[in-house]
């Protein structure tokens, strides 16, 4: 009868080519998926917008404000709900661009939520990419009023 003994060096090789195999097989990027509100805010919602600069979710100065009011509303409207959709121009890929969307509605949410104390349940996030512009453009017009994330307050 033979008895075998697993040397640490032999646990530690086992190891290292079950990670390396397991790199090796890294899907690719999932495509990002838009996600529009399901039923619009409706005619009674108060709208708010949020404008960014191409290529970024940064949220400047100007937007800074604009996240202000819509805490201040949140907060005098304890019963009402905001609904974000981030959008973008046709600037760059549609992926990228559903992407970006995505990046510059959670900026908006992370802004009220982390922020301002708005209550993570009244608020809705959405994205459309390039899918659902303001203002409709040929691909690759840069247009500022479908760089925004729109905020209904309903």
């Amino acid at each position: 009868m033979s008895r075998r003994i697993l040397s640490w060096r032999n646990v530690a090789a086992v190891g290292t080519i079950s990670l390396l195999a397991a790199c090796a097989q890294t899907p690719p990027a999932a495509r990002v998926a838009s996600n529009p509100p399901p039923v619009p805010p409706g005619p009674n919602a108060t709208w708010y917008h949020v404008e960014f600069r191409p290529d970024s979710h940064a949220i400047d100065a100007k937007g800074q404000m604009t996240v202000a009011d819509v805490t201040n509303f949140m907060h005098q409207n304890p019963n009402m709900v905001a609904t974000i959709v981030g959008r973008t121009d046709t600037i760059g890929g549609a992926n990228y661009n559903m992407h970006l969307s995505h990046q510059r509605a959670d900026a908006v949410r992370d802004a009220l939520v982390y922020q301002s104390n708005v209550a993570a349940d009244r608020v809705e996030t959405r994205w459309s990419g390039e899918t659902r512009q303001r203002v409709a453009t040929a691909d690759t017009v840069s247009a500022e009023p479908n760089r925004v994330v729109d905020i209904a307050i309903h």
